[in-house]
C-alpha cells in the first residue's frame, strides 16, 4: 500500500496559454488575495454603497434553459434580500464547453466561488485545493438529508468537500413475458446473485438461447455491473486515516462476484464482450434480453418502450438477503472554491441550491437528499417508484482517490480475462491486485 500525493494537473498548462482568454470569464482576481477570510472567520461585509459579487458556474442546458431560468432568478432574489451587501450573478457554457472551461478557470486563478463539480472531475479538484472544506464552517446536521452513498463521493480524506446536488442509479429491468415463457413468476424478480443467475441460464435454456437471460456490457469498458457488487458489503480499495491505499478485492464478495459473473456467461448475449449500456437497453426493448440493470437511459432512448407493459423494475438483487441495498450511483456536487473572497457567502449559496426550495427545481436529475427527492417530479410519477426506492441505496465501489480512473480500468481488464480469456478466479484476483498495486505505486 501507498499513500497517494499531489500531482500537478495537465490542466496548469492549458491554463498558462488561456489565462488571457478567460480573465473575465471567472469572479474578481481580487478575491485571490492571501488575506481573503476563510469560512471560518467573521462574515464579509461589502463597502456603503457597493455589492460584492458572488459568481455561479455551471453549464448552460440548467442555467439558461427557459424551464430553470426563472427559478434560479427566484433563487438569486432570495439570496441577494437575505444576504444585503451581496448580488449573485449566473454564469454557465454549454455542456461540450464547459467541461474543460471549468478546469482551466480555476487553474488559471479565474475561478467561480460557487460552481458544479462534476464527479469524476472531484478527486482531482480536491487534490490540487481548489475546494473549501465544508466541514469547517458547516455543522454535523448540515449533511444529514443526503443520501450516505452520495455524500461518501464527495468526501476527501474524511472531509465534506461539496455538497451533492444531484444523482442518479440502476435497477433491474426484466422481462415479464420471458419470464412466463421460462416458467418464471413475473411479479417475483430475483432478489439475490444467486437467483439473478439461476433466472438467467433459465431462461436461455427454456428460450433455446434465442434470448439472452442477462445482458452484459463490456464493451462500456468499466468496472462491469458495478451495481451488481455495490449490493454487498464489497469495497475493491479501502483508505486508511492518512491516505494509504490497499486493494480489497481477495474477499469472499469479490470472489462470488466474479463466480456469478463467470456462471451466467451461457446467458449472456453473444456480442456481450463489445456491447455497451446503450445496446444493452436497446436489445432489453427489443426483448431479445431479459434483464439488465441499467438508468433511466433504456426509456429515453427506445421510444417503444415508453408505454409498454411487457417489463417490470426491481431493486439491483444482493449478494445475499442479509447484504445491503446497493446500485452504482453518481452526479453533480456544488463545490466552493477555497479561495472566495467571500466563503461564508458562498457556502450559504451552496446549501441554498441544495436545498428543498430548490434542489428539485434548478435542474432535470434526480435531487441527492431525502427532503428535494420528496417535492421533485420524480416522487409522484409511477415510473419512477423503483428508482426512487433504489437510489438511496447507491454508492460507488471505491473511495474517491487520484487513483479512481485507473483503478476502475483495473477491475475492467482483469474480469474481462476472467470472463472472456477463462483466467481463474483466484489468478483475476492476483492479476488485479498486481494492477491495482502498480498504479498507486507510479502515480
Amino acid at each position: 500500500m501507498k499513500k497517494w500525493y499531489s500531482k500537478l494537473s495537465l490542466v496548469m498548462l492549458t491554463a498558462v496559454l488561456m489565462a488571457g482568454v478567460l480573465a473575465a470569464c471567472g469572479s474578481n482576481s481580487e478575491k485571490n488575495s492571501e488575506n481573503s477570510p476563510s469560512a471560518s472567520g467573521s462574515p464579509s461585509k461589502a463597502p456603503s454603497g457597493k455589492k460584492e459579487k458572488l459568481v455561479y458556474y455551471g453549464f448552460s442546458e440548467w442555467v439558461t434553459d427557459p424551464n430553470y431560468a426563472p427559478v434560479f432568478e427566484e433563487l438569486k432574489n432570495k439570496f441577494e434580500s437575505e444576504n444585503p451587501g451581496f448580488e449573485v450573478e449566473f454564469q454557465s457554457d454549454p455542456w461540450g464547453t464547459w467541461e474543460t472551461k471549468y478546469k482551466v478557470m480555476f487553474a488559471s486563478g479565474n475561478e467561480p466561488d460557487v460552481f458544479i463539480v462534476n464527479n469524476p472531475d472531484f478527486p482531482t479538484f480536491a487534490n490540487a485545493g481548489y475546494l473549501l472544506d465544508l466541514d469547517a464552517s458547516l455543522g454535523a446536521d448540515s449533511f444529514t438529508d443526503f443520501f450516505p452513498g452520495i455524500l461518501d463521493m464527495y468526501k476527501w480524506n474524511g472531509k465534506n468537500m461539496a455538497l451533492p446536488y444531484t444523482t442518479d442509479a440502476r435497477v433491474l429491468w426484466y422481462n415479464k413475458e420471458i419470464f412466463k415463457q421460462a416458467g418464471l413468476d413475473p411479479e417475483k424478480p430475483p432478489a439475490t446473485w444467486s437467483e439473478l443467475k439461476e433466472y438467467a441460464l433459465q431462461i436461455s435454456k427454456a428460450t433455446n438461447g434465442k434470448v439472452a437471460g442477462f445482458g452484459m456490457d463490456l464493451g462500456l469498458q468499466a468496472f462491469p455491473a458495478e451495481s451488481l457488487f455495490t449490493a454487498s458489503n464489497g469495497s475493491i480499495i479501502q483508505v486508511d486515516g492518512s491516505g494509504n491505499i490497499t486493494p480489497t478485492v481477495n474477499t469472499a464478495e469479490f470472489k462470488d462476484y466474479l463466480q456469478l459473473l463467470t456462471d451466467m456467461k451461457p446467458a449472456y448475449e453473444a456480442d456481450y464482450s463489445t456491447l455497451d449500456h446503450h445496446k444493452v437497453g436497446t436489445l432489453f426493448a427489443q426483448q431479445k434480453v431479459a434483464m439488465v440493470i441499467a438508468g433511466t437511459w433504456v426509456t429515453d432512448q427506445n421510444e417503444d418502450l415508453k408505454n409498454a407493459t411487457f417489463y417490470g423494475q426491481a431493486l439491483v438483487p444482493k449478494f445475499n438477503e442479509s447484504a445491503p441495498n446497493g446500485s452504482f450511483g453518481g452526479g453533480f456536487g456544488i463545490g466552493v472554491s477555497a479561495k472566495s473572497k467571500h466563503s461564508k457567502e458562498a457556502v450559504k449559496l451552496a446549501q441554498m441550491l441544495t436545498s428543498v426550495d430548490f434542489n428539485a427545481r434548478t435542474m432535470s436529475d434526480v435531487p441527492a437528499n431525502n427532503s428535494s427527492l420528496a417535492v421533485s417530479k420524480f416522487a409522484t410519477d409511477p415510473a419512477y417508484k423503483i428508482f426512487m426506492d433504489q437510489i438511496k441505496f447507491a454508492r460507488q465501489s471505491q473511495p474517491k482517490t487520484l487513483f479512481y480512473k485507473e483503478i476502475d480500468s483495473a477491475v475492467y481488464d482483469s474480469v474481462s480475462k476472467v470472463i472472456i480469456n477463462g483466467l481463474s478466479i483466484e489468478d483475476g484476483i492476483k492479476d488485479l491486485e498486481n494492477k491495482m498495486n502498480k498504479v498507486i505505486s507510479e502515480k
